[in-house]
């Protein structure tokens, strides 16, 4: 048993590493943020119904009566849009902001960023240092 507890122990230890590793392995390189955004999208509705129900006795029988309310509440998703140009390509992609308090990467509109791009994937060094992973929904060749 102490054995494998001390096994399981290395391997958390060793997690943050790994992960720190693979970021060091991206091949960074430096663009200009020509446009940032934030948006927020509808991703669908949640329904609640109540049912509120009375008895009333009424002698010789018992009257019964209720009121169903139902209640629609927009779901909303949060995003922020970064357009990055490059050398020759300009890059959109977007971030999701899971959590009411996530924050969106610390860029500021024409100055240098640091990113690199993985598959689909925009990764971005914000001013505070933090790495920010955005999919990228959009690829164009700068006009010459």
């Amino acid at each position: 048993m102490r054995s494998t507890s001390a096994f399981f122990f290395l391997i958390l230890l060793s997690m943050p590493f790994h992960a720190q590793g693979q970021s060091n392995n991206r091949s960074w390189q430096t663009g200009t943020v020509i446009e940032t955004q934030q948006t927020k999208v509808q991703e669908g509705s949640t329904y609640t119904t109540s049912t509120d129900g009375t008895a009333k006795n009424k002698g010789n029988g018992t009257k019964y009566s209720e009121n169903q309310t139902t209640t629609k509440t927009d779901n909303y998703e949060t995003y922020q849009l970064y357009t990055i140009s490059t050398g020759q390509k300009v890059y959109t992609a977007r971030e999701h902001l899971l959590f009411p308090w996530s924050k969106p990467a610390t860029v500021n509109v024409g100055e240098s960023v640091k990113y690199a791009i993985e598959k689909n994937k925009l990764y971005i060094v914000g001013d505070d240092g933090k790495e920010h992973k955005a999919t990228v929904t959009k690829v164009s060749m700068k006009a010459e």
